[in-house]
């Protein structure tokens, strides 16, 4: 009979058991979707990279001669021809170049023995196919470190074969068979790849991962010699010894390393680590914020509960009952729902994983496997919380029904006064008596206001990051582009002849081996004329001017190396070193770069013996590919970082429709007791003749107000920890992230917030419209 009593109460409560259930959902939702999701990455990329020898770590080195080597006798018949960089060194003279090699990872092994080596190469391209710019890395098959693993089909066996990633050949409609034409050269697909130090596809300095824009190509060793396209170099190194390498080396010892990156701090093969790491400690993490606020609010349910019927469980005392058989109806029907609410969310869990999964496997270029059910998981996502509810119910029931029959028959009066009601009070000492009630008793309780508090910080923080992040992808390359005339970048391969600039082409010249204190850059000399390539501030203002008589740098370095408008600069060139005043800072993420007059950067890297040399043009028309080896579409880099936006916008949105389910429930959730608390309070007011309109301020617009507060409050909070993300992007992978805070975000957030606030109690306003005015003589005659 009690039961039947307590489950009947419960059913008259069902819109706000319905948004508890959904915050308690959300909690076994959330646990289990991302380990699951993860869980299917993180099993076959151990496996996959473990038995494809991935590299510990990776030897950055100058694609050029250095100047101890220049001495080289070997190297003489090419350095007298005017050619120093690695690759056209390769193109000339191959036995020479992997001689050169030789020494390099000889010198490197004399230095740090108990390490192997071995040398890592690969081109970049871009080609057209169905219409649009597709990008592609074409990596040399390895024979010890980072070997090459086949998902599905076989290696390439012919010079017209290929293997792509599955992902790219599953958006772009290729299977195993089919063409696939790339620089005007048609070859046969014939299987999918994956290499381990690639498991994020970042070519190069940009951040775009477009995986149906661009693959990891895998080609015979002779096509790959063939093809013809800008090359470069690395070293792959494992330890035999089983201790980490010592990243800071002797520069005078390695003059040819520019770094030493441990697999770990590496975005391309290290990012999945952290990401797999971090995705599940956030999963936990989320889990346990989500379940902490759902069981403080059914706490609160449960006491209002008991508080509500304390008069009904005085006369069952009165006439015998015990204790227990007062708490286990009221017990067992919250763990009851408590427990299907988990069960649901484990099991929607179970079905999300698997587009999670897929989501991962979108940008991270890995094997995966058939999602598997876990017990370990099913306890922590069910049990865990469940025993948290049970202790946490048990000891308020408890508590309650300790007290006697002629207690629990009194009114119940909350006596207590917390520190923030008495701060608050002081503060309203001169305040009306409306005023008083209308603050004063939406904080009696510190338990529903902390809950409050977090509603509002958490969705603050989501809010904001997902304005920061928009736009963020468009501000690390389309708007830069956006602002410049050129249509093609072109670079000349002056091994085979000197190209011819044509009326209207732009030339500049590329140095990417200079340095800037510990930090590898590019130079790159433009005419301070230049029309096709200008130069622009944050502002919007042309300072290509500037690089007649100084310096510009983008401001991505600018951000990492904290380089200021004024500052002196000094970069090192074949241990030369230069000093240059930082005129400007061009508005441009793309890259580690410092501009300079493109007949000065001439000089210096001629030793003052010419003030022609240029790497390539600058064109509006694309020029012939007879004299240009590696020819880029600006149109094709804007394509390509198209999908990105869309992906953070869709991100956006998310994260938006999550913080406001969660900050909604919450909200209604605790009005909802707020009305139900004050029956008593509400009747009087409408006795005492305050219309409707005056007595929702008096109840619920007091939350309305400390939602703004706690809007405000939360905004250096969220700011603070975006910004640390940023710096640990920045300090551990050397990746600007350009998320922006702007003013207008705060009202828009603002905005957002008071929509959920007035969504969220429309219900609890029309409840006080429904409060009789007799409720108060009811109250008084009992």
């Amino acid at each position: 009979m009690l039961l039947k009593n307590v489950i009947k109460t419960l059913r008259k409560k069902w819109m706000q058991l319905s948004a508890i259930g959904l915050i308690i959902l959300l909690s076994s939702l959330t646990y289990t979707m991302m380990f699951y999701g993860l869980s299917g990455i993180e099993e076959p990329t151990k496996r996959f990279l473990d038995e494809n020898n991935q590299e510990d770590f990776s030897v950055e080195m100058l694609n050029m001669v250095t100047v101890e080597e220049s001495n080289y006798p070997l190297l003489g018949s090419v350095l007298s021809r005017g050619f120093y960089s690695l690759s056209d060194i390769k193109k000339l003279e191959p036995s020479t170049f992997y001689k050169l090699m030789d020494n390099r990872i000889k010198e490197f092994n004399e230095l740090y023995p108990g390490f192997s080596l071995e040398l890592r190469e690969y081109k970049n391209t871009q080609y057209d196919y169905k219409g649009r710019s597709h990008k592609a890395l074409i990596l040399k098959d390895a024979h010890k470190i980072n070997l090459s693993y086949m998902e599905e089909g076989a290696k390439p066996a012919a010079d017209d074969e290929i293997a792509v990633n599955k992902i790219y050949a599953q958006k772009n409609g290729i299977n195993i068979g089919d063409p696939l034409v790339i620089k005007s050269r048609q070859y046969k697909v014939t299987g999918f790849v994956l290499f381990p130090d690639y498991t994020l596809p970042m070519f190069d300095e940009t951040f775009n991962l477009d995986t149906g824009l661009q693959t990891l190509i895998l080609m015979t060793d002779s096509e790959y010699e063939r093809f013809d396209d800008k090359e470069s170099f690395r070293l792959a190194g494992v330890d035999l010894t089983g201790k980490a390498i010592d990243t800071a080396y002797d520069k005078d010892k390695l003059p040819f390393v520019t770094q030493i990156a441990t697999t770990k701090f590496n975005m391309r093969s290290g990012a999945i680590f952290d990401e797999l790491t971090q995705g599940k400690v956030t999963a936990l993490g989320l889990s346990i914020f989500i379940a902490t606020i759902a069981v403080i609010i059914v706490s609160i349910m449960i006491y209002n509960l008991l508080q509500a019927e304390r008069g009904q469980i005085g006369i069952l005392k009165a006439l015998g009952y015990r204790r227990r058989e007062i708490a286990m109806p009221y017990f067992l029907s919250v763990l009851f729902f408590a427990l299907v609410m988990l069960v649901a969310g484990y099991f929607l869990g179970t079905i999300y994983a698997e587009p999670l999964k897929e989501l991962y496997l979108d940008f991270y270029l890995l094997p995966s496997v058939k999602i598997g059910q876990s017990f370990t998981v099913f306890a922590t996502a069910i049990f865990v919380p469940f025993l948290f509810f049970a202790v946490v119910s048990g000891i308020i029931i408890s508590r309650i029904l300790g007290e006697s029959a002629l207690e629990l028959l009194k009114p119940h009066e909350n006596k207590s006064i917390n520190k923030l009601s008495k701060s608050l009070s002081r503060m309203l000492a001169k305040a009306k008596g409306m005023t008083k009630f209308k603050y004063l008793h939406a904080i009696r309780s510190i338990g529903s206001f902390f809950i409050f508090f977090l509603g509002i910080m958490f969705s603050t923080i989501l809010i904001s990051f997902s304005f920061m992040m928009g736009g963020m992808v468009d501000r690390m390359t389309i708007d830069y582009l956006n602002k410049v005339d050129y249509q093609y970048e072109s670079y000349a391969d002056f091994t085979k002849r000197l190209p011819e600039v044509r009326t209207g082409d732009e030339k500049f010249l590329s140095y990417p081996f200079a340095t800037l204190g510990d930090t590898i850059i590019s130079l790159q000399g433009l005419s301070s004329r230049n029309r096709l390539y200008k130069l622009y501030d944050e502002s919007g203002n042309d300072i290509t001017v500037y690089t007649q008589n100084g310096a510009v740098i983008t401001k991505r370095l600018s951000i990492k190396l904290g380089i200021s408008e004024g500052d002196t600069i000094s970069v090192t060139v074949n241990k030369a070193h230069y000093d240059f005043t930082v005129k400007g800072i061009t508005d441009e993420y793309i890259a580690d770069k410092v501009y300079l007059n493109i007949e000065r950067l001439s000089n210096m890297l001629s030793e003052n013996k010419s003030s022609r040399l240029f790497s390539g043009i600058y064109s509006i028309d694309k020029p012939s590919s007879d004299y240009y080896s590696t020819i880029l579409s600006k149109k094709g880099l804007i394509e390509q970082s198209k999908a990105m936006s869309n992906y953070t916008q869709f991100i956006v949105k998310v994260m938006i429709g999550g913080s406001a389910i969660i900050a909604s429930s919450i909200l209604f959730v605790l009005t909802s007791f707020t009305v139900e608390k004050n029956y008593y309070v509400i009747s009087l007011l409408k006795v005492m003749g305050y219309k409707r309109r005056e007595v929702n301020a008096m109840i619920l617009n007091s939350y309305l107000v400390y939602a703004v507060i706690s809007y405000l409050v939360s905004i250096p909070i969220a700011l603070a920890i975006l910004y640390s993300m940023m710096d640990l992007f920045a300090s551990e992978y050397g990746v600007i992230l350009p998320l922006k805070f702007e003013p207008n975000f705060i009202p828009k957030t603002l905005a957002i917030l008071v929509v959920i606030y007035f969504a969220s109690t429309y219900i609890s306003r029309r409840k006080i419209a429904r409060i009789p005015l007799q409720e108060v003589l009811k109250t008084y005659g009992e």
